[in-house]
């Protein structure tokens, strides 16, 4: 028995119309899609700066945390911050001379805040800002590069009898990589009867690198023991550390 294949042709108008028409469907599928997706009401979290080099023990750096509302949000945003010890913060909203602290803020329109940051230690910390509205939460990330000096004394304890000298050698360490040519001052206490001579007035320190000088502290007949304030200034701020000399 034989067969015979059959082959009907089909219009090239059909064909053309059956393309117009799936790719129409395509189109209102994602276009139906995009515009769902984007009308959803958000809020966003930007840091400025998101990276904060400071002087270890300074106060008065901050970064700029904008809480900012996208597609008409509208409502309050719970904030948060995490950070490691060693490092405090705070997040105010600042009305005028006014620092408020802030935990929520409520949005129709962008919001902006300070987080203050100082560090005790040197070191390298990342501090995290988390918003939270609902079921929505977003974070950012500041990280803060903590430099600083150590100072440190050959002999210590300082013992100096009344009335007479003695060369002290005082050594500065760069710590996370201070570095430059720092202004020295010193800063005496009155009525504790000794005073310093030879304290240069800049000193050049390098990046992890230590710089040593010697000072000539003088005793009065009354001197009983006290302390004064020797002070750097850096390019990231001013540093100050207390010498202490004792009677014997």
């Amino acid at each position: 028995m034989k067969f015979t294949l059959l082959r009907k042709s089909v219009p090239a108008w059909l064909i053309l119309v059956a393309i117009i028409g799936t790719a129409a469907s395509i189109s209102v599928y994602v276009a139906t899609n995009l515009k769902t997706t984007a009308s959803q009401p958000d809020f966003s979290l930007t840091a400025n700066p998101n990276r904060e080099t400071l002087l270890n023990g300074s106060r008065g750096y901050w970064s700029t945390i904008t809480v900012g509302a996208a597609n008409n949000f509208t409502g309050i945003v719970s904030m948060a911050v995490s950070f490691p010890n060693g490092v405090n913060v705070r997040l105010l909203k600042v009305d005028g001379s006014n620092q408020i602290d802030v935990s929520q803020v409520l949005l129709g329109r962008d919001q902006s805040l300070n987080l203050t940051i100082s560090a005790a230690i040197a070191g390298n910390y990342s501090l995290v800002v988390t918003g939270t509205s609902d079921k929505l939460s977003h974070s950012v990330t500041v990280n803060v590069i903590a430099r600083g000096l150590a100072l440190s004394t050959n002999p210590s304890p300082i013992k100096i009898s009344p009335a007479s000298s003695s060369t002290v050698s005082v050594t500065l360490t760069s710590l996370n990589g201070l570095a430059g040519n720092f202004t020295t001052s010193f800063h005496q206490n009155s009525g504790f009867y000794w005073g310093a001579s030879g304290i240069p007035t800049s000193i050049l320190i390098r990046p992890g690198g230590t710089t040593t000088f010697t000072i000539t502290i003088t005793t009065q007949p009354q001197f009983g023991g006290g302390r004064s304030t020797l002070d750097f200034d850096t390019p990231l701020g001013s540093t100050g550390f207390q010498l202490y000399v004792f009677a014997p």
